[in-house]
């Protein structure tokens, strides 16, 4: 796919999205809904603008927890992430950060990239060579193996985990609010907002 073409793809879509937003804020207006404040509505704004003005999409995150300094925090967290359109992400020019409201946290790729095949997604070996300064990748769609060759997304196809273990002063324990952003470059940042769940289980999902 040419440049011209995925320029056109991604302003079709970007239309589509503030076509969606007129109309949700109609919607709004026009009933009078009592239950959904403005603060309601413009978080449900700036979720459908970041999502639609985004090159990647976030599309599950899920953390594991485990006990640290006689406590239950999640540290290791797995964010699926897919591009919108086909394109080459170079993942090594990418960085996370991390902000709880009190610190603030940057993460850099380490090189290190793997496919996920058969293994349990929280036990695979990939996690013993993540440093709580670093991210790595577990790839589970991966066509042309880009991702772990060139360190490249380049398919509206492939699909990766970033694999991120929590320092120990800022994992999360339950209440716990994490604001994740993936900083592309080039490209636009995408950010979510991660509420740590009280749960019987080990393995809990923080974004869907």
């Amino acid at each position: 796919m040419n440049d011209q073409a995925k320029l056109g793809i991604f302003a079709g879509i970007l239309l589509i999205g503030f076509i969606l937003i007129g109309a949700v804020s109609a919607s709004v207006i026009l009933t009078g809904s009592k239950n959904i404040s403005e603060e309601d509505l413009n978080k449900i704004t700036n979720e459908v603008v970041d999502e639609i003005c985004s090159y990647l999409q976030i599309k599950h995150i899920v953390g594991k927890y485990q006990t640290i300094q006689g406590e239950e925090k999640i540290q290791k967290i797995a964010i699926l992430i897919k591009p919108l359109v086909s394109q080459d992400i170079d993942v090594s020019r990418m960085t996370i950060e991390l902000s709880n409201g009190e610190q603030l946290r940057l993460l850099f790729y380490n090189g290190l990239a793997e496919s996920l095949n058969f293994h349990s997604l929280f036990e695979h070996p990939l996690w013993d060579s993540v440093t709580p300064g670093t991210f790595s990748l577990l790839s589970t769609i991966d066509d042309d193996n880009s991702i772990i060759t060139s360190h490249v997304i380049n398919k509206n196809t492939d699909m990766t985990f970033i694999l991120l273990k929590l320092p120990d002063d800022i994992a999360m324990k339950y209440g716990d609010e994490l604001r994740v952003t993936i900083l592309p470059s080039p490209g636009m940042g995408r950010t979510v907002t991660l509420e740590s769940p009280l749960s019987t289980k080990h393995v809990v999902t923080l974004y869907e």
